[in-house]
């Protein structure tokens, strides 16, 4: 059992970078960032849209219709990756983040919407489950 929850916690990290650095490839005139080791990370971060709020939601939706895992917890773990790349990031370069403090307040912001995504998944899972009993 432990396991399984392993993977869906790593799951649900892979997809929160996705969600935010997917939407850098399609969205045409956003600004690209440098950065010691993710500028691709960076540029999503930066450049956050619609797009990535968007899959974010997705990601925290589908991690807890395949999990039983709890809402909020998906919802943080899908932006517990962002912190220990800008440390890995400050390590190399101790300029490159001279917000840091603030990051981590909206990198539990930007955890809202999988939060949301996690729980409107737990309802409907709620109502599947009553009516088939």
């Amino acid at each position: 059992m432990k396991t399984n929850v392993f993977w869906f916690y790593l799951l649900a990290s892979i997809l929160g970078i996705i969600s935010i650095v997917l939407p850098t490839f399609f969205i045409p005139d956003l600004k690209q960032y440098d950065s010691p080791l993710f500028p691709l990370i960076r540029t999503g971060i930066e450049g956050i849209s619609f797009w990535s709020f968007g899959l974010l939601l997705l990601s925290g939706f589908g991690v807890k219709l395949l999990s039983n895992l709890s809402g909020w917890k998906i919802g943080l773990t899908t932006m517990a990756l962002f912190p220990m790349l800008a440390i890995f990031e400050m390590f190399v370069d101790s300029s490159s983040h001279n917000m840091f403090p603030f990051e981590f307040i909206f990198y539990a912001v930007y955890a809202v919407p999988a939060i949301i995504g996690a729980y409107i998944a737990q309802g409907i899972k709620k109502v599947f489950t009553e009516k088939i009993e």
